[in-house]
Protein backbone atom coordinates (compact mmCIF):
# COMPACT_ATOMS: atom_id res chain seq x y z
CA UNK A 1 0.00 0.00 0.00
CA UNK A 2 1.39 3.39 -1.02
CA UNK A 3 1.08 6.59 0.99
CA UNK A 4 -1.44 8.05 -1.46
CA UNK A 5 -3.72 5.13 -0.59
CA UNK A 6 -3.78 6.38 2.99
CA UNK A 7 -5.61 9.61 2.10
CA UNK A 8 -7.95 10.73 4.87
CA UNK A 9 -7.12 7.81 7.12
CA UNK A 10 -8.69 8.53 10.50
CA UNK A 11 -6.04 8.47 13.22
CA UNK A 12 -6.94 8.60 16.91
CA UNK A 13 -4.21 10.05 19.13
CA UNK A 14 -4.51 8.90 22.75
CA UNK A 15 -3.17 11.06 25.61
CA UNK A 16 -3.62 11.32 29.35
CA UNK A 17 -4.24 15.07 29.51
CA UNK A 18 -3.51 18.42 27.92
CA UNK A 19 -1.10 19.56 30.60
CA UNK A 20 2.13 21.34 29.72
CA UNK A 21 4.27 18.23 29.31
CA UNK A 22 6.60 17.11 26.55
CA UNK A 23 4.37 14.25 25.37
CA UNK A 24 1.39 16.57 25.14
CA UNK A 25 3.31 19.23 23.23
CA UNK A 26 4.57 16.67 20.74
CA UNK A 27 1.12 15.27 20.01
CA UNK A 28 -0.27 18.78 19.54
CA UNK A 29 2.60 19.58 17.18
CA UNK A 30 1.79 16.47 15.15
CA UNK A 31 -1.93 17.32 15.13
CA UNK A 32 -1.13 20.82 13.91
CA UNK A 33 1.13 19.82 11.05
CA UNK A 34 -0.30 16.51 9.79
CA UNK A 35 -1.23 16.68 6.10
CA UNK A 36 -5.02 16.98 6.04
CA UNK A 37 -5.17 15.62 2.49
CA UNK A 38 -3.87 12.31 3.86
CA UNK A 39 -5.05 12.16 7.44
CA UNK A 40 -8.09 13.02 9.51
CA UNK A 41 -6.76 13.27 13.08
CA UNK A 42 -8.79 13.18 16.28
CA UNK A 43 -7.79 13.15 19.94
CA UNK A 44 -8.83 11.08 22.96
CA UNK A 45 -7.78 12.32 26.41
CA UNK A 46 -8.60 11.20 29.90
CA UNK A 47 -8.80 14.83 31.03
CA UNK A 48 -9.25 17.57 28.43
CA UNK A 49 -8.28 20.35 30.85
CA UNK A 50 -4.74 21.71 31.08
CA UNK A 51 -2.45 24.52 29.99
CA UNK A 52 -2.39 23.30 26.37
CA UNK A 53 -6.13 22.80 25.89
CA UNK A 54 -6.44 25.97 23.82
CA UNK A 55 -3.71 24.78 21.41
CA UNK A 56 -5.66 21.84 19.98
CA UNK A 57 -6.31 22.64 16.29
CA UNK A 58 -9.90 23.71 15.65
CA UNK A 59 -10.54 20.93 13.13
CA UNK A 60 -9.51 18.13 15.53
CA UNK A 61 -12.40 16.48 17.43
CA UNK A 62 -11.57 15.88 21.11
CA UNK A 63 -13.11 13.07 23.16
CA UNK A 64 -12.58 13.34 26.92
CA UNK A 65 -13.18 10.51 29.37
CA UNK A 66 -14.21 12.81 32.21
CA UNK A 67 -16.50 14.92 30.02
CA UNK A 68 -19.65 13.13 31.19
CA UNK A 69 -18.48 11.24 34.28
CA UNK A 70 -17.93 11.84 37.99
CA UNK A 71 -15.50 10.14 40.31
CA UNK A 72 -17.10 6.97 41.77
CA UNK A 73 -18.12 7.05 45.42
CA UNK A 74 -16.87 3.51 45.86
CA UNK A 75 -13.62 2.71 44.13
CA UNK A 76 -11.42 -0.38 43.92
CA UNK A 77 -8.10 -1.07 42.16
CA UNK A 78 -8.61 -1.11 38.41
CA UNK A 79 -12.18 0.20 38.40
CA UNK A 80 -11.42 3.52 36.72
CA UNK A 81 -8.98 1.87 34.30
CA UNK A 82 -11.66 -0.60 33.17
CA UNK A 83 -14.12 2.25 32.72
CA UNK A 84 -11.57 4.16 30.64
CA UNK A 85 -10.90 1.05 28.53
CA UNK A 86 -14.60 0.64 27.75
CA UNK A 87 -14.98 4.33 26.95
CA UNK A 88 -12.00 4.37 24.59
CA UNK A 89 -13.23 1.18 22.87
CA UNK A 90 -16.60 2.84 22.23
CA UNK A 91 -14.93 5.89 20.69
CA UNK A 92 -12.77 3.71 18.42
CA UNK A 93 -15.84 1.83 17.17
CA UNK A 94 -18.16 4.82 16.87
CA UNK A 95 -15.67 7.00 15.02
CA UNK A 96 -14.53 4.23 12.64
CA UNK A 97 -10.86 4.76 13.52
CA UNK A 98 -8.27 3.42 11.06
CA UNK A 99 -5.16 3.76 13.24
CA UNK A 100 -4.54 4.37 16.96
CA UNK A 101 -1.46 6.25 18.17
CA UNK A 102 -0.97 6.17 21.96
CA UNK A 103 1.79 8.06 23.73
CA UNK A 104 3.31 7.28 27.16
CA UNK A 105 3.01 4.01 29.06
CA UNK A 106 -0.20 4.72 31.00
CA UNK A 107 -2.10 5.29 27.76
CA UNK A 108 -0.38 2.37 26.05
CA UNK A 109 -1.87 0.09 28.69
CA UNK A 110 -5.33 1.63 28.30
CA UNK A 111 -5.26 1.55 24.50
CA UNK A 112 -4.05 -2.05 24.30
CA UNK A 113 -6.92 -3.25 26.50
CA UNK A 114 -9.46 -1.16 24.60
CA UNK A 115 -8.37 -2.69 21.29
CA UNK A 116 -8.54 -6.36 22.27
CA UNK A 117 -10.40 -8.23 19.56
CA UNK A 118 -10.11 -5.36 17.08
CA UNK A 119 -8.13 -5.58 13.84
CA UNK A 120 -7.21 -1.88 13.86
CA UNK A 121 -3.44 -1.20 13.82
CA UNK A 122 -1.81 0.57 16.77
CA UNK A 123 1.40 2.52 17.32
CA UNK A 124 2.65 2.88 20.91
CA UNK A 125 5.18 5.59 21.75
CA UNK A 126 7.50 5.49 24.77
CA UNK A 127 8.79 8.91 25.81
CA UNK A 128 11.12 8.11 28.70
CA UNK A 129 13.85 5.66 29.66
CA UNK A 130 11.70 2.54 30.19
CA UNK A 131 13.11 1.06 33.41
CA UNK A 132 13.18 4.41 35.25
CA UNK A 133 9.80 5.46 33.89
CA UNK A 134 8.30 2.20 35.07
CA UNK A 135 9.70 2.61 38.59
CA UNK A 136 8.36 6.15 38.77
CA UNK A 137 4.87 5.58 37.32
CA UNK A 138 3.99 2.03 38.30
CA UNK A 139 5.23 1.48 41.85
CA UNK A 140 1.97 -0.20 42.98
CA UNK A 141 1.37 -3.77 41.76
CA UNK A 142 4.62 -3.41 39.82
CA UNK A 143 5.06 -7.08 38.80
CA UNK A 144 1.50 -7.32 37.51
CA UNK A 145 1.78 -3.99 35.69
CA UNK A 146 5.11 -4.92 34.11
CA UNK A 147 3.55 -8.08 32.67
CA UNK A 148 0.52 -6.14 31.43
CA UNK A 149 2.66 -3.40 29.93
CA UNK A 150 4.93 -5.91 28.20
CA UNK A 151 1.85 -7.50 26.65
CA UNK A 152 0.55 -4.06 25.71
CA UNK A 153 3.73 -3.26 23.82
CA UNK A 154 3.84 -6.74 22.27
CA UNK A 155 0.33 -6.25 20.89
CA UNK A 156 1.25 -2.99 19.14
CA UNK A 157 2.06 -3.10 15.44
CA UNK A 158 5.02 -0.80 16.08
CA UNK A 159 6.59 0.46 19.29
CA UNK A 160 8.36 3.81 18.99
CA UNK A 161 11.19 5.18 21.11
CA UNK A 162 11.73 8.94 20.91
CA UNK A 163 15.50 8.36 21.00
CA UNK A 164 17.80 5.46 20.24
CA UNK A 165 18.41 5.09 23.97
CA UNK A 166 14.68 4.70 24.63
CA UNK A 167 14.44 2.15 21.81
CA UNK A 168 17.27 0.09 23.30
CA UNK A 169 15.65 0.34 26.73
CA UNK A 170 12.32 -0.95 25.39
CA UNK A 171 14.01 -3.96 23.82
CA UNK A 172 15.98 -4.76 26.98
CA UNK A 173 13.42 -3.99 29.72
CA UNK A 174 10.33 -5.47 28.06
CA UNK A 175 12.03 -8.14 25.94
CA UNK A 176 10.59 -6.81 22.69
CA UNK A 177 11.90 -8.05 19.34
CA UNK A 178 14.19 -5.42 17.78
CA UNK A 179 12.26 -5.57 14.50
CA UNK A 180 9.12 -4.31 16.27
CA UNK A 181 10.77 -1.26 17.86
CA UNK A 182 11.78 1.83 15.88
CA UNK A 183 13.22 5.24 16.69
CA UNK A 184 11.14 8.26 15.73
CA UNK A 185 12.51 11.41 17.41
CA UNK A 186 10.39 14.33 18.52
CA UNK A 187 9.84 17.01 15.92
CA UNK A 188 10.41 20.72 16.42
CA UNK A 189 9.08 23.80 14.67
CA UNK A 190 12.29 25.77 14.16
CA UNK A 191 10.47 28.87 12.91
CA UNK A 192 8.23 28.90 15.99
CA UNK A 193 11.21 28.48 18.32
CA UNK A 194 12.94 31.42 16.64
CA UNK A 195 9.83 33.58 16.95
CA UNK A 196 9.20 32.74 20.60
CA UNK A 197 12.83 33.22 21.59
CA UNK A 198 12.80 36.71 20.06
CA UNK A 199 10.16 38.03 22.47
CA UNK A 200 11.21 41.04 24.55
CA UNK A 201 13.40 40.07 27.51
CA UNK A 202 15.23 42.24 30.03
CA UNK A 203 15.83 40.15 33.14
CA UNK A 204 19.56 39.48 32.71
CA UNK A 205 22.38 41.82 33.73
CA UNK A 206 25.42 42.51 31.50
CA UNK A 207 27.97 41.94 34.26
CA UNK A 208 26.58 38.49 35.11
CA UNK A 209 27.33 35.09 33.60
CA UNK A 210 23.71 33.97 33.30
CA UNK A 211 22.99 30.23 33.41
CA UNK A 212 19.55 28.77 32.79
CA UNK A 213 17.96 25.38 33.46
CA UNK A 214 14.43 24.69 32.21
CA UNK A 215 12.32 21.85 33.55
CA UNK A 216 10.03 20.58 36.25
CA UNK A 217 11.63 20.93 39.67
CA UNK A 218 11.75 17.24 40.54
CA UNK A 219 14.25 14.63 41.64
CA UNK A 220 14.75 13.09 38.20
CA UNK A 221 15.52 16.48 36.64
CA UNK A 222 18.56 16.83 38.90
CA UNK A 223 18.37 20.53 39.82
CA UNK A 224 19.72 19.75 43.29
CA UNK A 225 23.04 18.70 41.72
CA UNK A 226 23.17 21.91 39.71
CA UNK A 227 22.59 23.91 42.90
CA UNK A 228 25.43 22.02 44.57
CA UNK A 229 27.65 22.94 41.62
CA UNK A 230 26.70 26.60 41.97
CA UNK A 231 27.44 26.43 45.69
CA UNK A 232 30.99 25.23 44.98
CA UNK A 233 31.55 27.75 42.22
CA UNK A 234 30.40 30.68 44.35
CA UNK A 235 31.54 29.75 47.85
CA UNK A 236 34.76 27.86 47.06
CA UNK A 237 35.90 28.88 43.56
CA UNK A 238 34.73 32.50 44.05
CA UNK A 239 33.04 32.78 40.65
CA UNK A 240 30.76 35.46 41.99
CA UNK A 241 29.64 36.64 38.55
CA UNK A 242 27.58 33.52 37.84
CA UNK A 243 23.84 33.44 38.37
CA UNK A 244 21.53 30.47 37.84
CA UNK A 245 17.90 30.79 36.74
CA UNK A 246 15.65 27.82 37.44
CA UNK A 247 12.68 28.02 35.07
CA UNK A 248 9.90 25.68 36.15
CA UNK A 249 7.96 24.55 39.19
CA UNK A 250 7.43 21.22 40.87
CA UNK A 251 7.64 19.12 44.04
CA UNK A 252 11.32 19.89 44.72
CA UNK A 253 10.89 23.66 44.68
CA UNK A 254 10.73 24.09 48.45
CA UNK A 255 13.80 21.90 48.97
CA UNK A 256 15.69 23.88 46.33
CA UNK A 257 14.72 27.17 47.96
CA UNK A 258 15.84 25.90 51.36
CA UNK A 259 19.21 24.91 49.89
CA UNK A 260 19.66 28.39 48.43
CA UNK A 261 18.81 30.02 51.76
CA UNK A 262 20.96 27.67 53.82
CA UNK A 263 24.04 28.28 51.67
CA UNK A 264 23.46 32.01 51.19
CA UNK A 265 23.08 31.77 47.41
CA UNK A 266 20.22 34.23 47.10
CA UNK A 267 22.28 36.59 44.93
CA UNK A 268 23.27 33.74 42.61
CA UNK A 269 20.06 31.74 42.12
CA UNK A 270 16.71 32.95 40.81
CA UNK A 271 13.46 30.97 40.71
CA UNK A 272 11.51 32.04 37.62
CA UNK A 273 8.63 29.60 38.15
CA UNK A 274 6.59 28.12 35.35
CA UNK A 275 6.91 30.14 32.15
CA UNK A 276 4.52 29.63 29.24
CA UNK A 277 7.38 30.72 27.00
CA UNK A 278 10.80 29.99 28.55
CA UNK A 279 12.73 30.50 25.31
CA UNK A 280 13.81 34.13 25.89
CA UNK A 281 15.44 32.93 29.12
CA UNK A 282 17.30 30.34 27.06
CA UNK A 283 18.31 32.50 24.10
CA UNK A 284 19.76 35.32 26.19
CA UNK A 285 21.64 33.11 28.67
CA UNK A 286 25.37 32.55 28.41
CA UNK A 287 24.90 28.85 29.21
CA UNK A 288 22.09 26.28 29.28
CA UNK A 289 22.41 23.39 31.75
CA UNK A 290 20.53 20.09 31.71
CA UNK A 291 21.36 18.24 34.97
CA UNK A 292 18.81 15.42 34.52
CA UNK A 293 19.33 11.95 35.97
CA UNK A 294 17.44 10.45 33.05
CA UNK A 295 15.49 11.65 30.04
CA UNK A 296 13.72 10.33 26.97
CA UNK A 297 14.39 13.06 24.46
CA UNK A 298 15.08 16.34 26.31
CA UNK A 299 13.02 18.95 24.47
CA UNK A 300 14.54 21.85 26.41
CA UNK A 301 18.04 20.83 25.32
CA UNK A 302 16.93 20.69 21.68
CA UNK A 303 15.42 24.17 21.96
CA UNK A 304 18.60 25.55 23.55
CA UNK A 305 20.63 24.20 20.64
CA UNK A 306 18.22 25.84 18.18
CA UNK A 307 18.68 29.11 20.09
CA UNK A 308 22.47 28.74 19.65
CA UNK A 309 23.03 28.88 23.39
CA UNK A 310 26.06 26.88 24.59
CA UNK A 311 24.95 23.74 26.44
CA UNK A 312 26.18 21.53 29.26
CA UNK A 313 24.15 18.34 29.71
CA UNK A 314 24.37 15.27 31.89
CA UNK A 315 25.23 12.14 29.94
CA UNK A 316 22.14 10.40 31.28
CA UNK A 317 19.95 7.76 29.67
CA UNK A 318 18.72 8.72 27.19
CA UNK A 319 18.90 11.52 24.60
CA UNK A 320 21.63 14.01 25.55
CA UNK A 321 24.49 11.98 24.02
CA UNK A 322 22.58 11.69 20.73
CA UNK A 323 22.11 15.46 20.68
CA UNK A 324 25.41 16.79 22.02
CA UNK A 325 27.59 14.09 20.47
CA UNK A 326 29.74 11.47 22.18
CA UNK A 327 32.84 13.62 21.58
CA UNK A 328 31.21 16.84 22.78
CA UNK A 329 30.96 18.13 19.21
CA UNK A 330 27.88 20.27 19.91
CA UNK A 331 28.23 21.04 23.61
CA UNK A 332 29.60 19.44 26.76
CA UNK A 333 28.52 16.19 28.43
CA UNK A 334 29.12 15.48 32.13
CA UNK A 335 28.34 12.41 34.26
CA UNK A 336 24.83 12.49 35.78
CA UNK A 337 24.40 13.26 39.49
CA UNK A 338 27.95 14.65 39.66
CA UNK A 339 27.95 18.19 41.03
CA UNK A 340 31.73 18.57 40.79
CA UNK A 341 31.78 17.64 37.10
CA UNK A 342 28.97 20.10 36.49
CA UNK A 343 30.89 22.79 38.33
CA UNK A 344 34.04 22.03 36.33
CA UNK A 345 32.12 22.29 33.04
CA UNK A 346 30.56 25.61 34.03
CA UNK A 347 33.92 26.98 35.18
CA UNK A 348 35.49 25.89 31.89
CA UNK A 349 32.69 27.66 30.01
CA UNK A 350 33.40 30.91 31.86
CA UNK A 351 37.13 30.61 31.12
CA UNK A 352 36.86 29.54 27.46
CA UNK A 353 33.54 30.97 26.44
CA UNK A 354 34.36 31.56 22.78
CA UNK A 355 35.17 27.87 22.37
CA UNK A 356 31.68 27.09 23.66
CA UNK A 357 30.08 29.62 21.33
CA UNK A 358 31.98 28.17 18.37
CA UNK A 359 29.98 24.93 18.69
CA UNK A 360 26.55 26.54 18.62
CA UNK A 361 26.15 27.03 14.87
CA UNK A 362 26.79 23.34 14.18
CA UNK A 363 24.48 22.44 17.05
CA UNK A 364 21.61 24.42 15.53
CA UNK A 365 22.19 22.94 12.08
CA UNK A 366 22.23 19.43 13.51
CA UNK A 367 18.78 19.97 15.00
CA UNK A 368 17.45 21.47 11.77
CA UNK A 369 18.74 18.52 9.76
CA UNK A 370 17.45 15.82 12.10
CA UNK A 371 14.60 17.12 14.27
CA UNK A 372 12.76 19.85 12.34
CA UNK A 373 9.24 19.45 10.98
CA UNK A 374 10.08 18.30 7.46
CA UNK A 375 12.19 15.22 8.31
CA UNK A 376 10.00 14.49 11.33
CA UNK A 377 6.75 14.49 9.38
CA UNK A 378 8.34 12.39 6.66
CA UNK A 379 9.33 9.80 9.29
CA UNK A 380 5.74 9.78 10.58
CA UNK A 381 4.37 9.32 7.06
CA UNK A 382 6.68 6.35 6.56
CA UNK A 383 5.72 4.91 9.96
CA UNK A 384 1.97 5.23 9.31
CA UNK A 385 2.44 3.77 5.83
CA UNK A 386 4.40 0.78 7.13
CA UNK A 387 1.92 0.03 9.91
CA UNK A 388 -1.12 0.29 7.64
CA UNK A 389 0.57 -1.91 5.05
CA UNK A 390 1.46 -4.48 7.71
CA UNK A 391 -2.11 -4.45 9.03
CA UNK A 392 -3.46 -4.91 5.51
CA UNK A 393 -1.25 -7.93 4.91
CA UNK A 394 -2.19 -9.43 8.27
CA UNK A 395 -5.94 -9.00 7.75
CA UNK A 396 -5.81 -10.50 4.26
CA UNK A 397 -3.75 -13.53 5.24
Amino acid sequence: MRLDALAKRKILFVLGSLGAGGAERQVLRILTHLDRTRYSPCLYVIDRTGELASEVPADVPVFGYWDDKTYPRVNFPGRILLSQVRDLARVIDREAIDLVYDRASQMTLTASLAMRGKSIPRISVAVGEPSRDFQLLHSRFSLCKRILLRRAYQSADRVVGVSEGVREGLIKFFGLPPSQVVTCPNLFDIHQIDQLSDERFDKYEPDRFEIVAVGRLSQEKGQVHLLQAVKRLVNTDRLTQIRLWLVGSGPMEEQCRQFVTEHQLGEHVRFAGYQANPLPFVKHAQLFCLPSLYEGMPNALVEAMVCETPVVASDCPSGPRELVGASNQRGRLVPPADANSLADAIREATNNYQQCVAKTSDARQYIIDNYSLEPGLQRLDELFDAVMELAGKTSSS
